[in-house]
């Protein structure tokens, strides 16, 4: 299954961490030092993070083969969510990063469509603010949120449609998954609410625990770093903040079925 995260993870490394020039007659060519388009570059993403990419070849089909596999074709409103694919079917696709940014493969040294290998400028791809292009659509990946707006069941278990609310409410991609974790120790702290088809591994953190920490950390509940990982101090975090840090429900580093009880209750008050 494809991963919001990681897609966003690696347009961020292909932009702005190697040099990849801008040449659409060499457009397949990415690799470090290597060259492609606004489109080919996107669509490798997608493939790198998982997705089906169907057919797509270029930004004039690619709306068609994603909405065909599980994509959204969105009217433009200003309002990207990370993830979300920023076309316009003619000329250009970037991606949404969050945080009022984008990444892109924009143009070659020459200000044209070719050029030569890597990027000679250090802007060929990059990361800049948002901007209206004009885009014509957003593609935007899985639920609907309003498909997500129902009551949840108050049943402990955090599962895919719990995650999945979670991520709504807090308004990162929705996908029913928070990933790049670390595997618990089981001391230190613990997870069993967290249903294993809802988790993924790699270390590299969650775009929604990162959103959940920056919230405890205004709550002055966290003090730990912004990275994304649903650990031990983001879980001590969790308890103080929905008001069940207490003797009974020691310990407060066990992400455990009394605190998502109480992290579904007030996720069914659509506020975090």
């Amino acid at each position: 299954m494809g991963n919001l995260n990681t897609l966003i993870n690696r347009m961020r490394y292909w932009c702005a961490e190697v040099s990849l020039g801008y040449d659409q007659t060499q457009r397949w060519n990415i690799y470090p030092g290597g060259e492609c388009d606004c489109s080919s570059l996107v669509i490798y993403a997608l493939r790198e993070a998982g997705f089906d990419t169907g057919g797509a070849t270029y930004t004039g089909n690619l709306s068609a083969a994603l909405t065909a596999s599980g994509w959204r074709r969105l009217p433009v409103d200003g309002n990207p969510r990370p993830g979300d694919i920023l076309l316009n079917d003619v000329h250009h696709v970037a991606v949404y990063l969050g945080n009022g940014q984008l990444a892109q493969a924009s143009i070659s040294e020459n200000g044209t469509i070719s050029g030569a290998a890597g990027d000679q400028t250090g802007r060929e791809t990059n990361i800049r603010a948002y901007y209206s292009y004009p885009w014509n659509a957003y593609l935007r990946y899985g639920a609907d949120q309003s498909s997500v707006s129902g009551a949840l069941a108050v049943d402990g278990s955090c599962g895919p449609l719990t995650v999945a609310k979670w991520q709504a409410v807090m308004g990162t991609p929705v996908d029913s998954v928070v990933s790049g974790q670390l595997i618990p120790d089981g001391t230190t702290y613990a997870r069993p609410a967290l249903a294993d088809e809802c988790v993924t591994y790699g270390g590299y953190g969650s775009q929604l625990v990162v959103a959940v920490q920056r919230r405890l950390k205004g709550a002055g509940v966290y003090t730990g770093s912004l990275d994304g990982l649903l650990g031990p101090k983001t879980i001590d975090g969790l308890h103080r903040h929905l008001g069940v840090a207490t003797e009974a429900m020691r310990p407060w580093t066990s992400f455990g079925p009394g605190l998502v009880r109480a992290l579904q209750t007030r996720l069914n008050t659509n506020t975090f």
